[in-house]
């Protein structure tokens, strides 16, 4: 089957609605962030799936105009300044490459950000903080494994097709943990003690962030396909190809 490359890969008015969900979700408290007194919300599982549905480049403008109002109505989530939309941009972009399995790309970031964090004093001070990442590398090595032969958000098996949406979640929610971490090293200057905190907790809310866009995205992806709204892989498909739709298997 062949595939063409794409650079917008959804109508605007697609991305102008997911930045809407985007925007809407971030009035919705999740966790409080220790140390900060802010709180993380409901947007960071849509996040991802902003690269999961349209790729990494649509999929990162939807993230960074949906986080960019978001943080302007709901100033109480930020923790970063006027530029803390940049985390949900890159989140979404790693999200879209392990959803083109381009895994390798979301790993690098990852590694990128945590090799950096050894970078500063207060950071080597911390130094198991970039073990929490190993949770990244885990699920981008189960998603390679599973997305090897087949691409496992077109599978006409559920399961499969929700753990090949929660392991691109994991990639694009790692990155923004990665990048969120780094950010309050720089800004707060939190004490290694108060990071140590996090070992547990981080994990858990990770995981309780990739496992809602896995919830959310699942019916989501096969019902768009099933009214006509190509989301995820089949986006890059040729019009002319056959391309089945996730969920469903193709009969004679």
């Amino acid at each position: 089957m062949k595939k063409k490359n794409v650079l917008i890969s959804a109508h605007p008015a697609v991305i102008a609605v997911w930045a809407a969900l985007l925007a809407a979700a971030s009035l919705l408290p999740a966790f409080p962030v220790f140390g900060t007194g802010t709180t993380f919300n409901i947007a960071n599982c849509l996040t991802p799936l902003a690269g999961i549905f349209f790729g990494p480049i649509t999929g990162a403008i939807a993230a960074g105009v949906g986080g960019f109002i978001g943080q302007l109505i709901a100033p109480h989530t930020v923790m970063f300044g006027p530029l803390q939309f940049t985390i949900a941009i890159l989140g979404a972009m790693a999200s879209g490459f392990a959803m083109q399995r381009k895994w390798f790309v979301s790993l690098g970031i990852i590694t990128l950000f945590g090799s950096i964090w050894y970078l500063f004093p207060l950071g080597r001070e911390a130094w198991p903080i970039p073990l929490l990442y190993l949770l990244g590398y885990i699920f981008i090595f189960i998603g390679w494994l599973i997305g090897r032969k087949e691409d496992p958000l077109l599978s006409p098996n559920k399961a499969r097709m929700s753990l090949g949406i929660f392991c691109c979640a994991v990639a694009g929610i790692v990155v923004t943990q990665a990048m969120g971490n780094l950010w309050a090293l720089i800004f707060f200057r939190l004490p290694a003690a108060i990071w140590y905190t996090t070992l547990v907790i981080a994990p858990i809310e990770r995981s309780l962030f990739a496992f809602g866009a896995m919830i959310i995205g699942t019916p989501l992806l096969i019902g768009l396909v099933k009214i006509g709204i190509p989301v995820g892989p089949i986006i890059y498909q040729k019009e002319e190809d056959t391309v089945p739709e996730p969920g469903f298997e193709l009969t004679e």
